[in-house]
């Protein structure tokens, strides 16, 4: 598999599909490939389009097997199956926006669940209430207490996560300058690395932290007195 032609093939699919006036040529340089061997490539953009800027994942997959190669067919189907249950399920996930199949290849474009909704005119699924509904403003103590409890345990577990990920990548040669550059993802991985690449999925969470981080220095500031003249 060629990867100059697959990036060439799925960029001029996106912009086929998100009618984007750019030459596929320019469009490749704006892919990040995620994942390819001898059925599949996948790529990652984050590009404006008409509801601001999204995160999409565009796979490709080659019908017809290269002499010694294998044929994408089907992981082509088994890809749209799943894809198409999650969202009959309304499970986690990418959300198919287009799918083509030529003689040869299979090729997907997907998204977040809110940028399909957005692209589709769909109304927004309804953020949960910023604090519980009926708390005063006298009873916001105990709900940051616990907030903060359990945000402390959620990151404690998260950053033990990304230790055995980084620990398995590490084993596998990839945490040197350049080894990185293109990950074998599995689909689990692609979702993560899609809900990442869209910044709303964790913008509270970082604006959690940042007021976190800005109070802590702060305080710490306060309590060091200045250093005599």
């Amino acid at each position: 598999m060629d990867p100059n032609r697959q990036a060439l093939k799925a960029a001029a699919f996106l912009a086929q599909a998100l009618a984007i006036d750019l030459d596929p040529a320019a469009l490749a340089d704006e892919l990040t490939p995620l994942e390819q061997d001898d059925t599949s490539a996948v790529y990652t953009a984050q590009l404006d389009s008409s509801v601001g800027t999204a995160a999409f994942l565009v796979y490709v997959y080659p019908l017809t097997a290269a002499e010694g190669g294998h044929s994408g067919e089907g992981a082509f189907t088994a890809a749209l199956e799943t894809l198409q249950t999650a969202a009959e399920r309304e499970a986690p996930g990418p959300r198919i926006i287009a799918h083509a199949r030529t003689p040869e290849d299979g090729l997907i474009l997907a998204t977040t669940p809110a940028i399909a909704r957005a692209l589709a005119g769909e109304p927004p699924v309804a953020d949960p209430a910023p604090v519980p509904a009926g708390i005063s403003a006298t009873g916001t103590a105990e709900a940051r207490r616990e907030a903060a409890a359990e945000l402390l345990r959620l990151l404690r577990a998260a950053n033990t996560q990304a230790t055995a990920w980084l620990a398995a990548i590490q084993a596998e040669g990839r945490d040197q300058p350049g080894a990185a550059d293109l990950l074998a993802f599995d689909d689990v991985e692609t979702e993560l690395a899609l809900y990442l690449l869209d910044e709303r999925s964790i913008q509270n969470l970082l604006r959690a932290l940042n007021l976190f981080l800005t109070a802590a220095r702060e305080g710490v500031s306060a309590a060091v007195p200045p250093a005599p003249d």
